[in-house]
């Protein structure tokens, strides 16, 4: 999410998979190709984004689903975007990188009720 790695093609390239591939919030399907960067479309300065709720589930041994909330926040604007997000990471030769990634925009994030997981 740091503008300084969605900038760098070979930073991506160490954390996707070749075969990696996202469904995006905006509902269109993304798959990686070698040299691709992450452009922001209001200029990279200009957004920040808060990571809530972090979770890891194990899956196996060499495979992990991170699930966690989103709100970005665009300082020219003053706009907020929230957004649910989940990735499968997958341990290959001793390196973790992510296989697949869904984000999913939301009104707002609500509290879960006390007693449920």
């Amino acid at each position: 999410m740091q503008p300084e790695v969605r900038s760098s093609a070979e930073k991506i390239a160490e954390l996707l998979h070749i075969d990696f591939f996202e469904y995006c919030s905006s509902g269109s399907v993304y798959c990686y190709r070698k040299g691709d960067v992450f452009d922001e479309k209001n200029g990279s300065a200009t957004v920040h984004r808060e990571i809530k709720d972090f979770e890891i589930k194990l899956l196996s041994p060499d495979v992990v689903l991170a699930t966690y909330k989103v709100i970005q926040h665009d300082e020219l604007s003053q706009n907020l975007k929230y957004s649910l997000r989940s990735s499968i990471w997958k341990c290959f030769n001793g390196e973790w990188q992510i296989v697949f990634h869904q984000g999913m925009l939301t009104d707002s994030f609500h509290e879960k009720p006390e007693g449920i997981p």
